[in-house]
């Protein structure tokens, strides 16, 4: 599964997925169960493809900071979002360095370690690079192409 196919919905507990969109509803299902349900359109639904996290240089994609805890933690669950806000914020810190302490509340925390640890529970993590793996074979194409044409003309010159 993708982080763009993954939301949360505001009022809403826990993750969701998308089945379907139309411009009146999006029929959604949530995240380990079998239930669908349709969510108005003027819902506030928010992606994990359009979610960040605040750092003093760039902001994080949500996807590459789950995934940067999944390697930290090696698979394992993430601290409870009930222990103290300096654990859960000396946790974050540690899988996120630079993370902007004053624009990350402790409400964000909580919620990435509660996304965390049910999407880890549901063996989602870690997200593929797909988007990477498909740039990948068109530079190899484009490099190829580039040296053909170079051959080419390095063979109408001997001629």
């Amino acid at each position: 599964m993708e982080p763009k196919d993954i939301l949360a919905i505001s009022g809403k507990p826990g993750l969701y997925k998308v089945l379907n969109t139309t411009h009146r509803a999006i029929v959604v299902e949530p995240l380990g169960e079998g239930k669908r349900t349709a969510v108005p359109a003027s819902a506030r639904v928010s992606s994990f493809d359009d979610i960040s996290i605040f750092t003093y240089e760039a902001d994080l994609p949500l996807a590459e900071v789950l995934n940067t805890m999944h390697a930290h933690l090696k698979g394992e669950k993430a601290p409870d979002a009930k222990v103290s806000h300096a654990e859960l914020r000396d946790f974050v810190t540690q899988v996120v360095p630079d993370l902007d302490q004053e624009r990350v509340y402790h409400s964000d925390l909580k919620k990435l370690c509660t996304w965390y640890n049910a999407l880890a529970e549901l063996s989602l993590l870690p997200f593929s690079d797909e988007e990477a793996g498909e740039e990948a074979p068109a530079a190899e194409e484009a490099a190829e192409e580039a040296a053909e044409v170079e051959e080419e003309a390095n063979e109408g010159d001997e001629a």
